[in-house]
């Protein structure tokens, strides 16, 4: 069981029931496909989203999910349409793609080859309720044979199994599986295959994240991490006083944003972008390109 990947696509029914509306209430064991789950299952899953602030619950017989009705709240709403939007991003699906097939094949110990049949009913082919399709899968194949990560059985033309290279299994035996960010030298930290409900640094949050809890949307955890990064470098950077000043003042107010008990993802996104922006003005040193690239891979997981 995943509770986290079980409780997104909960949601999703939920949201789907009650036509994105924060006025309907929806019964839970009555929701198609859902109420063969059982009782403790659904009020685990019911409790875990009210719990990060996406549903209200009312009706409640203790013990079971039996008579219970929810209702989203705003916060769930806007999250699960973000959901839906990143669901179908490009993007999304191929690094889903990327880092499922290298996850199944390292899973594959000790011969790390895997079968495409078994990849493609595998959860690590699905966003969501959304399955990868054949021409993602193949195209993720095509690339990761052309970045020398995988070796790969054809019958024909069309590709029957991958196995992992030297290089593959490097990048496939991390914490959390990142295909590009293992191709540009970067920390494992990236768009990964199954979707959940989180909260990160206690404000509630809804991404995806693959086995190793990864989630999609930024967590101020991180953005804390760098604000420490980003004042010890400063003084170091290759840039004006004018510069330095600003920057040292988007900092501190990225760290101020960061640290509120609900942090506002718009006000970070606008001071993550002002220190990008005075970084590359200024010409930072080179020291100032590994931050760079972390404000970059913040700014795409917002």
């Amino acid at each position: 069981m995943d509770t986290e990947q079980e409780s997104a696509l909960l949601l999703l029914a939920i949201y789907q029931q009650a036509k994105g509306s924060t006025q309907e209430r929806v019964e839970v064991d009555e929701l198609p496909e859902w109420g063969d789950l059982g009782d403790d299952r659904l009020l685990t899953l019911s409790r875990h989203l009210e719990h990060v602030g996406m549903l209200e619950t009312h009706k409640l017989l203790v013990g079971l999910a039996s008579g219970m009705t929810v209702r989203l709240t705003p916060h769930g709403v806007v999250k699960t349409e973000q959901l839906l939007r990143d669901r179908d991003r490009p993007i999304v699906r191929y690094d889903t793609a990327l880092n499922g097939l290298v996850t199944a094949a390292t899973d594959k110990f000790p011969k790390h080859r895997l079968e495409l049949p078994e990849f493609l009913v595998s959860r690590l082919a699905r966003i969501l309720d959304s399955v990868l399709t054949l021409d993602e899968i193949f195209s993720a194949v095509e690339f990761l044979e052309d970045e020398n990560l995988v070796t790969v059985e054809r019958d024909g033309r069309r590709p029957i199994a991958i196995t992992l290279t030297p290089r593959g299994r490097l990048c496939g035996w991390t914490d959390n599986v990142d295909v590009r960010g293992f191709l540009a030298g970067q920390q494992p930290s990236g768009i990964h295959q199954n979707w959940s409900v989180t909260v990160n640094g206690g404000s509630p949050q809804i991404g995806q994240g693959n086995v190793q809890h990864n989630t999609f949307g930024y967590d101020p955890s991180q953005v804390l991490q760098l604000v420490r990064e980003l004042s010890d470098l400063v003084p170091s950077m290759n840039v004006s006083e004018v510069i330095r000043e600003q920057i040292t003042e988007d900092v501190e107010a990225l760290g101020r944003e960061a640290g509120r008990e609900e942090p506002r993802p718009a006000r970070i996104r606008r001071l993550l972008e002002g220190i990008q922006e005075d970084m590359r003005a200024g010409v930072a040193a080179s020291s100032g390109t590994v931050a760079s690239m972390a404000i970059s891979y913040l700014l795409r997981t917002m």
